[in-house]
């Protein structure tokens, strides 16, 4: 989608030129009681209220040739003025859908001033834009659609560069996230990854192969791609927004290309959706061009912890001890429990560059799905700031986020006769241990955990990656970045686990 803002009076909106003209009329009324719109325009809705078209309840009208009017068409919104998401995303859909009835591309806007909101309306017309169908060879080829928001001011001209980087980084995640396994490969994500360090000044990227990760001693990291024939490889991308010298924030996310559950192989009905198994890792691509084209004055650091899970003679078994990067051993209860495996490896080499915090991003359990739905992303950590933060961030962002306990109480279904601990439980609550499992990993380093397993993609359904935690890592990084030198205490007592 191609938006602009164009600087319109809006007493004069009767004279601007569009083929479709978008206007929000607050609910439940037909006047602009505080906008020094035409009479033309409160004539025109008192004429369809007379007929019996408008009223209160009305969802949208769509005018052709109106009078008094040089716009060919005016579609009335009826709408909340203090937008919150689901009006934003409702909005959207009434202008892609009437467009693309229309067989039009172009629309005009009228933001009013200071609008709640707006920016919401911003983020959920560039998100009703999205398609993808790389791969249909016969697609009705549409022309690209373009925005124009009508303003009397720039207020919103910030709020329209924010929602394009958004945009810019959920379309990378959600193009990854779509794509098939045969060619989302390890391989192919850490090319994704270079191609950052070539598009933007600010970003380096490293690539670590398989014989690197063998001498750091990731032994978990690497059983999970052993019975693949593409190589696992972890690529670490820097974007430096702020001094050099100043700690970064680490995302790590779990980019599992195809997770078939290894030897311990999951069910047919459903594994093709396990292609969004890497998820994670598409957000964190995402993520880093978004913060980089919006120039954040913040340190980060993404790693995409990326290997792909098949059977093989070679593949890792149930019952097979692993030693981590961290020299702690692990029980292998299940091979399905593997992002946890890259992870944990992931997160301790992070914790070696001494960064300001941690946060992780996976898909990595079914019971998130059972515990929250597609509403909200498991949230959990070590640092009660740092999970209000996050959460802070979700709900600003209508990215919605839930903080789960990682009690003490909950640490025993780890508990193994023969290593340190398993890396699954039985009959627990799959999404906490899991949260468990990688506080071990964490220690006293600020970290958060984001099971996104409901929110990144409709589980069963193609096409479906959603782009999410994108929104809401991005709106954290830009607090974090209006605050000065933030503090994340540890809750041990909460954790309840620090080697």
């Amino acid at each position: 989608m191609i938006m602009q803002t164009q600087h319109l009076n809006m007493a004069a909106v009767d004279n601007h030129s569009a083929e479709l003209l978008v206007i929000l009329v607050p609910a439940g009324q037909t006047g602009f009681p505080s906008q020094a719109y035409p009479p033309s325009l409160e004539t025109l809705i008192e004429h369809y209220k007379k007929m019996g078209d408008w009223h209160s309840e009305s969802k949208y009208l769509l005018c052709i040739n109106p009078p008094e009017f040089k716009a060919l068409r005016i579609l009335l919104v009826n709408t909340n003025l203090d937008i919150v998401k689901a009006d934003a995303k409702r909005i959207s859909n009434v202008v892609t859908d009437v467009l693309e009835q229309l067989n039009q591309a172009k629309a005009d806007i009228v933001m009013p001033p200071s609008l709640p909101g707006g920016e919401l309306l911003i983020q959920a017309l560039f998100h009703a834009s999205y398609k993808f169908s790389d791969y249909k060879t016969k697609t009705s080829r549409r022309e690209e659609i373009s925005v124009a928001l009508l303003v009397s001011d720039d207020s919103l001209d910030e709020s329209l560069d924010y929602a394009r980087a958004l945009h810019n980084g959920m379309s990378r995640t959600r193009d990854l996230a779509n794509m098939p396994g045969n060619l989302c490969t390890p391989g192919y994500f850490a090319e994704c990854a270079l191609a950052l360090d070539e598009q933007f000044a600010t970003i380096s990227t490293d690539v670590l192969d398989e014989a690197q990760l063998t001498e750091l001693g990731m032994g978990a990291y690497l059983a999970v791609g052993r019975g693949s024939v593409h190589p696992g490889c972890m690529p670490v991308i820097r974007y430096v927004g702020a001094e050099p010298e100043e700690p970064a924030i680490w995302v790590i996310g779990k980019g599992v290309t195809f997770d078939s559950g290894g030897i311990t192989l999951k069910k047919p009905p459903g594994m093709q959706s396990m292609i969004y198994d890497m998820c994670g890792g598409a957000s964190v691509i995402g993520l880093m061009a978004a913060v980089a084209e919006l120039k954040l004055p913040v340190n980060v650091t993404g790693v995409i912890a990326t290997a792909e899970n098949m059977p093989d003679g070679d593949a890792f078994r149930p019952g097979d001890i692993l030693t981590t990067m961290s020299g702690q051993t692990v029980e292998i209860i299940s091979t399905d429990a593997e992002g946890r495996l890259v992870l944990c490896d992931a997160i301790t080499y992070a914790k070696q560059h001494q960064p300001a915090l941690i946060i992780d991003v996976a898909t990595l359990t079914g019971a998130q799905i059972v515990s929250l739905g597609s509403h909200a992303s498991g949230l959990m950590g070590n640092s009660p700031q740092l999970n209000q933060a996050l959460q802070q961030a979700g709900d600003e962002s209508g990215d919605r986020a839930w903080t789960m306990p990682v009690w003490p109480d909950y640490q025993d279904a780890l508990d193994s006769p023969f290593a340190d601990m398993r890396n699954a439980g039985s009959q627990s609550p799959g999404m906490i241990t899991a949260g468990c499992y990688l506080a071990r990993f964490a220690g006293n380093t600020p970290w958060a955990h984001l099971d996104i397993a409901g929110t990144s993609f409709q589980y069963g359904t193609g096409n479906s990656a959603t782009g999410r935690p994108l929104p809401l890592l991005l709106q954290f990084l830009r607090n974090y970045s209006n605050l000065s030198a933030p503090q994340w205490s540890i809750n041990t007592d909460a954790c309840g686990f620090l080697p």
